[in-house]
């Protein structure tokens, strides 16, 4: 049977269709809207289980655009460092800096020092942190005034002021314990040192695999050294998966890791990132490896013996002082960094109420939320940085906070401090076409299946609403669902920025 050509079949096709009476003909489907998109890309995505919560608004006038579920109750997660970053910069302003001073209180018989070196906790989150040029070199720095003054040797402690974490202890309510080893979950403590964390690394022994246990001990290192918990770590060799988790024992400070390798993986060496909870020993180690460089000598003070001389004097040594606070809430946000997060939660607390506490930090940000006309049940802080299972927040309230901040005048410092779609942060490695990159920044949330984003989105077609904010929520993800929550915002980004809203 001899075949038609191609173009021969669809002319015969355009011929029937012209033959068929105009009202008989179908129509033609309708473009896509935003609304249309989104409607469609949900419902997929609820058909799973999963609760999505979404609510867009005009960036200018607060007009909804576009609502769904928008008052449902969800654990925002890291989304929560928008509320408490935002409510720091309008207590203080994008130029504030923290400022951490040091004294010598003791006395000074010609090169030896007799006496304590003091530090006054300011709740400063970047001392002595590897991210900003004038943090890092902290140590040195206090070394260095030290050699100024004449010294060569000291004997006498190095003491921290104002570092009590009072009765609610290190951790913020509804942490989950087995995360209070791992870096994202340090302590926020009154003195923050290193982002009270240091580096572990775990070696076997040269020729020992993994099918037995090592004859010879597993060599344990932290870095930067200082007095470290004692380690215990466990080998698993028959994993499925390798890698290297810790937890530390409650009551006994203690480190316990289990260091996991398969049959086909069985590597040497294995690091991770571990939280302390003594920033304080971590700070005089560091100092005393400073002075050492510089040939002065450290002594503690005996037992039995004063601490400091009778015949002492207090005098000013160095005054810290932190990069701006418009700096650390663009890497609290863009990097989403809890312990951040948690030390401007906790000073705005101390601005507002006087002390620091949880239950003083959950009052003075409902207070907050209050005063910008955000009812509290679209959303109730518990922490600062989403980490506490007992945060709960709406779509709606999220996009609240940040359209009442654009009214602000630190409105630019809080839009810059969140991650771009497709280029930095959070959301470097978004897979957005290179239309829509660039033209979202938006803060993410992740917990075990929750996943948030809040943010702003740049419509530039469209010069009735050229911004929108929007905040997009899901919960009770399937572990292996059609769409990914990263896909699926990824499809409501490209319809936010280039669709149509009707």
């Amino acid at each position: 049977m001899r075949r038609l050509p191609l173009t021969t079949l669809l002319s015969a096709v355009l011929a029937l269709s012209a033959c068929v009476p105009r009202g008989m003909r179908p129509s033609p489907p309708p473009p896509p809207t935003l609304i249309s998109v989104a409607n469609a890309l949900f419902e997929s995505v609820e058909s799973e289980g999963t609760m999505a919560s979404v609510f867009m608004v005009d960036a200018v006038t607060g007009a909804p655009l576009y609502a769904r579920h928008e008052h449902v109750r969800l654990l925002p997660a890291s989304t929560m460092k928008v509320v408490s970053t935002s409510a720091a910069l309008s207590a203080f302003g994008p130029d504030f800096r923290f400022h951490t001073p040091v004294r010598l209180e003791g006395t000074q018989l010609g090169n030896l020092y007799l006496g304590d070196l003091v530090v006054e906790a300011s709740g400063d989150p970047s001392l002595g942190s590897w991210r900003f040029p004038e943090t890092t070199m902290a140590c040195e720095q206090l070394a260095e005034a030290i050699q100024a003054r004449g010294i060569r040797q000291w004997i006498g402690a190095v003491r921290v002021s104002n570092a009590d974490e009072g009765p609610y202890g290190l951790f913020g309510p509804g942490w989950a314990w087995d995360d209070a080893a791992y870096a994202y979950s340090a302590a926020p403590t009154p003195f923050v040192f290193r982002e009270n964390v240091v580096d572990l690394s775990l070696e076997r022994p040269e020729g020992q695999d993994c099918s037995s246990q090592p004859r010879r001990p597993i060599t344990v290192r932290y870095s930067p050294a200082f007095n470290a918990p004692p380690t215990v770590v466990y080998l698993d060799p028959n994993a499925q998966r390798a890698g290297l988790g810790c937890v530390r024992e409650r009551g006994s400070g203690r480190m316990r890791c289990v260091w996991r390798s398969t049959a086909e993986q069985c590597p040497r060496k294995a690091s991770m990132r571990v939280a302390i909870d003594e920033p304080q020993a971590l700070f005089t180690s560091c100092l005393e490896e400073a002075l050492a460089v510089r040939g002065i000598w450290r002594a503690p003070v005996p037992p039995g013996v004063a601490a400091v001389p009778s015949a002492t004097s207090s005098e000013p040594l160095l005054d810290f002082v932190s990069p701006s606070l418009a700096e650390l809430v663009k890497v609290t946000n863009k990097e989403s960094l809890n312990l951040y997060a948690e030390r401007l939660g906790l000073r705005f607390t101390r601005e507002r109420t006087g002390t620091e506490s949880y239950p003083a930090l959950r009052d003075a940000m409902a207070q907050e939320l209050v005063r910008r006309g955000i009812s509290p049940r679209l959303l109730r802080p518990a922490d600062g940085s989403g980490l506490s299972r007992y945060n709960v927040a709406t779509a709606r309230g999220l996009v609240e906070v940040i359209y009442t901040s654009l009214k602000e005048s630190y409105a630019n410092a809080l839009v810059e401090s969140l991650p771009v779609a497709g280029v930095d942060g959070t959301l470097a490695g978004s897979a957005v076409t290179d239309g829509i990159r660039g033209r979202i920044r938006a803060k993410t949330g992740t917990l075990s299946g929750q996943k948030a984003y809040v943010g702003v989105a740049e419509r530039p077609g469209d010069p009735e609403h050229p911004r929108v904010v929007f905040a997009l929520m899901l919960g009770n993800i399937d572990e292996q669902p059609a769409l990914t929550a990263s896909q699926v915002f990824e499809r409501f980004a490209e319809a936010m920025v280039s669709l149509p809203v009707r």
